[in-house]
């Protein structure tokens, strides 16, 4: 397959993950290999980790 082929496929099994719901965080392409690493739900929340207060605690 060529590359532009193969590339074609990714974005289309990308789009096919996030029309379904699903959050891709990685694709990747290596030879003929097509890798989707979907993100699990405790990631929803980028900032819950993060002390957001300001001033006096």
């Amino acid at each position: 397959m060529s590359p532009a082929k193969l590339e074609q496929r990714a974005l289309s099994l990308l789009n096919t993950f996030e029309s379904a719901g699903k959050t891709v965080s990685r694709v990747s392409v290596e030879g003929n290999r097509i890798e989707i690493v979907l993100s699990k739900g405790e990631d929803a929340d980028e900032f819950d980790r993060i002390d957001m207060r300001h001033g006096k605690t």
